[in-house]
């Protein structure tokens, strides 16, 4: 990117009206380079605590590398301790002996540097220590509730001359760092309002930059909880079994990053979310040069390659026979903790439902068949008894015999795929298409109830006479509502039953189940709409407000 030259007027930026985790998200896809200074309300004022003043941090491209200001905790040698590189005792004489050293008005030797030098720590272990202690000291600003930032493009050399090593900070990391240190849900509610109570969607450019967060294992578990969409903070804290404060500081920093929205949010656009700084700055700049931008398709056209070959290798093996081992590329002797992260990897990798939003939708139905093998392969593994019998075999030692198994994963994956199909032919109105894919989808996962339930609402469409096997058809939906109460198709098609035998109620009923389970069912609000429609205006022929009544 380009940046205005180091004459360019600071950008001044108030905490208040942007958050600094927002901010340093913008300065990063920025790749800023030059510095920004933070300094809190009444800075100048007398009598304030340690730490009151203005502080400085030098940023190359987008990344912190340096701070001018001091913090008691996060000295280096305390991070070198911490970090296990040398002991406290060491660490106590190397700094008395620095000190013995030092000449009455001459300069003294930064501490790193003399630690280098007596061979102490090695150069690598000391940038590593200088980088912890820049994102240690860069965290404590995120406290910061109030104030102003002035941002001053320019370059590092300031910030060369002063520190020893300078080395980039993990942005994106740190920035989460930040949100879990000093974000509570109080201060995350003020910031995101509304959205933080609505239903939550992740955006398409999260899979790139997923592994810069170094999420931990339980927020590993949220994320994966937010990756189906349209969940609730709720939700996703009882699926990911994390505490919901731990979610919404995951949730915010994803928000803040611009890697997460409203499901209600409009589709975003190819490009995806541009990071500016605020309106208070007097700017707003894009993210891609038209250069970047053709460097981005550039990229683009190389992950599609790179993604059709590996696509290519697991067609191959899965035609050959590959067994569920080599299908994870795991060794026999992969525990369960093994078998998780090569599906967690590979499922995040090929899943069908992710690839249109990564530019890769024409590989969609080629994915979908390698997605299902992966899928029956880890689920064989993840079942002991049926790991043990692969592993054997693969040893050529005996094998237990096995129960039957229900459908396999490719099975299932496939009747899911056919039942979409049939709902298409469904609402056309083409019952008889329609109920050939959902026998057929009932063939690949027999236990499937709501296939049922399409089955007998298109026989009653299909039936010549549908007042004669109307109660037949009511009572095979509310079979299906016996084994599955949650069953929404079963709900509205006894809806649509009972507007069609002129009780009101009774649909009102079962449309309203509808809405608690799905809130956003638009088909299931028209209908009572209609209903409340028809109930307000005076008696006269009864229509209803999408057709006539049958």
């Amino acid at each position: 990117m380009e940046t205005a030259p180091p004459s360019a007027e600071p950008q001044v930026v108030d905490l208040a009206r942007m958050s600094l985790p927002r901010l340093m998200f913008a300065l990063l896809h920025r790749r800023f380079t030059g510095t920004i200074t933070l300094t809190p309300p009444a800075a100048d004022a007398p009598g304030r605590g340690e730490g009151a003043g203005s502080r400085r941090v030098w940023f190359q491209g987008g990344m912190p590398i340096f701070t001018d200001f001091t913090s008691p905790h996060d000295s280096i040698g305390q991070v070198l301790v911490d970090l296990g590189l040398i002991e406290a005792a060491e660490r106590d004489r190397a700094m008395a002996e620095l000190a013995r050293l030092a000449q009455p008005g001459a300069p003294r030797e930064r501490f790193g540097h003399y630690l280098v030098r007596r061979r102490l720590v090695t150069g690598g272990q000391l940038r590593k220590a200088l980088r912890v202690q820049c994102a240690r000291k860069v965290v404590h600003l995120f406290a910061l509730r109030a104030g102003t930032v002035q941002v001053a493009t320019g370059d590092a050399a300031a910030a060369e001359s002063d520190a020893s090593q300078p080395t980039q900070v993990n942005t994106l990391e740190l920035i989460h760092a930040g949100v879990v240190a000093h974000f509570d849900q109080r201060r995350i509610a003020a910031e995101m309002g509304l959205l933080l109570d609505g239903p939550l969607r992740l955006r398409s450019s999260f899979d790139r930059y997923r592994a810069q967060f170094h999420f931990s294992r339980g927020d590993e578990a949220v994320v994966d909880a937010l990756r189906p969409g349209n969940l609730y903070v709720t939700d996703v804290a009882r699926l990911s079994g994390q505490p919901e404060a731990r979610v919404a500081q995951v949730v915010y920093t994803l928000w803040a990053c611009q890697m997460l929205k409203s499901a209600n949010a409009p589709p975003e656009q190819s490009t995806g979310p541009i990071a500016t700084l605020p309106e208070a700055t007097g700017s707003s700049t894009p993210v891609l040069s038209h250069s970047q931008a053709a460097g981005q398709r550039e990229r683009d056209g190389l992950r599609a390659a790179e993604f059709a070959g590996e696509l290519e290798r697991l067609e191959a093996a899965i035609a050959g026979g590959a067994n569920a081992f080599d299908l994870l590329g795991l060794a026999t002797t992969a525990d369960r903790a093994q078998i998780r992260a090569a599906w967690h990897v590979l499922s995040r990798r090929f899943h069908p439902d992710s690839l249109p939003h990564q530019g890769l939708g024409h590989l969609r139905d080629r994915s979908q068949s390698v997605f299902a093998a992966l899928s029956e392969a880890y689920q064989r593994l993840s079942d002991d008894a049926q790991r043990e019998q692969i592993a054997a075999l693969l040893r050529g030692g005996p094998v237990a015999p096995r129960a039957s198994a229900g459908p396999s994963a490719q099975a299932v994956l496939e009747s899911e795929v056919v039942v979409r199909e049939g709902d298409k032919l469904l609402r056309a109105g083409n019952f008889d298409r329609a109920i050939e894919r959902y026998r057929k989808a009932a063939a690949l996962n027999p236990d499937e109830l709501e296939i049922r339930a399409a089955i007998a609402w298109c026989e009653y469409q299909l039936a010549a006479d549908k007042a004669t096997v109307r109660d037949a058809t009511r009572a095979a939906l509310f079979e299906v509502l016996a084994r599955q109460p949650r069953c929404v198709r079963a709900h509205y098609d006894l809806g649509l039953l009972s507007l069609g035998s002129g009780d009101d109620d009774q649909a009102l009923l079962h449309f309203n189940h509808v809405l608690e389970m799905e809130p956003d069912n638009i088909d299931a609000k028209r209908q009572i709409h209609a209903i409340q429609l028809r109930r307000s205006t005076p008696e006269g022929p009864r229509r209803k407000l999408f057709g006539p009544r049958r």
